[in-house]
């Protein structure tokens, strides 16, 4: 017989689900510099229709460190000269672990898989991610490709389910000289140009999961070094965040101080990652906050068990299995024992048979819809 819980009508708030999460990095320019800016119409446009992060301070200075920090919640290194390669927790694991598809798109990049420091305009310091073993010690880095390749997965409808884009050094305010406006006015135009498009694609429009996140890697060098509103002193200084997409509050201002693992947290929640994030992500807040509330979108969904049918099971090998049900379409389940994801499926059921001690143990079935909602069942089980 099949054990039912039904869980309340009215479904938490938190990061929906996406599979399409896309961030675009941005360089050494302040807060104060770009919003309202008459040279970035663009971008403010952008920031406009979305969400805006109004107290986002970097880590730290310095390029790679923040690249590091947005992608696997730490400083790894402080030499932007290297050509290591890094074994660590980072987005890609987590992506592979997810089942996600990945790419970075580096303006200028003279072709997939390059591995060196420069070329022309471009810097690997500014593309973190083929600096991960994940990606570089595998044919993944054949991902690692030119923006021209982002505008044909665009045309193609062949684009990942993440990536992180990068334009090169004369597009994202880095290599600016003495003429700031006209630099910002450079950055804008690429942004129109290169982003324009991908915000014109299915995951962006109404209905659509599409998360676009504008991210600066930190502020002013020489002259600004906040970590908050009030610590003017320490840090990477008053950066822009901006989140765009069908799910994000249009015309939010966060009032909230947040640091770059917010952003890593923030995506990997999106992307599927509920426990154990990289490093400092495992502990900062998410920007759940950017997200159109939840709450009253959802009915009672329900969570049917239909393996084990008794509290007292016989082991090693315990069956696991579940179904699930609401008024938005389900879009992906996770088993948990004693806290630990032990098997996920992007479907409205799953089953595993999982090695498990003679212990009792907490087993959660938790199911998502495609609007975000959670729904759960819990179970205590003996195993003899």
């Amino acid at each position: 017989m099949a054990l039912a819980l039904f869980i309340g009508v009215t479904a938490f708030a938190q990061v929906p689900r996406s599979k399409h999460v896309y961030i675009v990095a941005e360089e050494n320019r302040s807060y104060e510099h770009i919003v309202g800016s008459a040279s970035m119409p663009y971008l403010n446009s952008l920031i406009n229709k979305g969400g805006l992060a109004t107290q986002f301070y970097a880590n730290q200075h310095g390029s790679l460190e923040n690249y590091f920090w947005v992608t696997a919640g730490q400083k790894i290194t402080d030499n932007n000269s290297t050509t290591a390669v890094f074994n660590v927790d980072n987005i890609e694991r987590h992506l592979l672990t997810n089942g996600m598809t990945f790419k970075s798109y580096a303006q200028s990049l003279p072709y997939a898989g390059f591995t060196g420091l420069f070329s022309g305009a471009y810097m690997k310091r500014h593309a973190p991610l083929p600096y991960f073993t994940d990606m570089a010690n595998s044919s993944l880095l054949m991902h690692h490709v030119s923006t021209t390749v982002m505008a044909q997965d665009i045309a193609n409808g062949t684009l990942p389910n993440f990536a992180f884009i990068t334009p090169d050094g004369d597009h994202d305010m880095h290599n600016c000289g003495t003429n700031l406006g006209a630099c910002l006015w450079t950055a804008d135009q690429w942004l129109k140009s290169n982003i324009g498009p991908l915000l014109a694609t299915a995951p962006f429009q109404p209905g659509g999961d599409g998360v676009l996140i504008i991210w600066a890697d930190e502020a002013d060098l020489s002259t600004d070094n906040r970590c908050s509103a009030t610590v003017l002193t320490g840090c990477g200084g008053h950066i822009v965040v901006a989140m765009i997409g069908p799910q994000i509050k249009a015309g939010f201002k966060s009032v909230t101080t947040y640091h770059h693992p917010s952003v890593l947290r923030t995506m990997l929640e999106a992307l599927g990652t509920t426990a154990n994030f990289p490093a400092a992500a495992n502990t900062a807040p998410d920007m759940r906050e950017f997200f159109k509330s939840n709450t009253g979108t959802a009915s009672a969904g329900l969570v049917q068990v239909s393996s084990p049918t008794s509290s007292i099971v016989t082991g090693p090998g315990v069956s696991l299995a579940a179904s699930a049900t609401a008024s938005n379409p389900i879009t992906f389940m996770r088993i948990y024992v004693d806290s630990v994801s032990v098997a996920s499926a992007s479907t409205s059921k799953i089953g595993a048979t999982v090695s498990m001690s003679k212990a009792t143990h907490s087993v959660v079935f938790q199911a998502w819809d495609g609007k975000g909602n959670v729904y759960k069942a819990a179970r205590t089980i003996t195993v003899q």
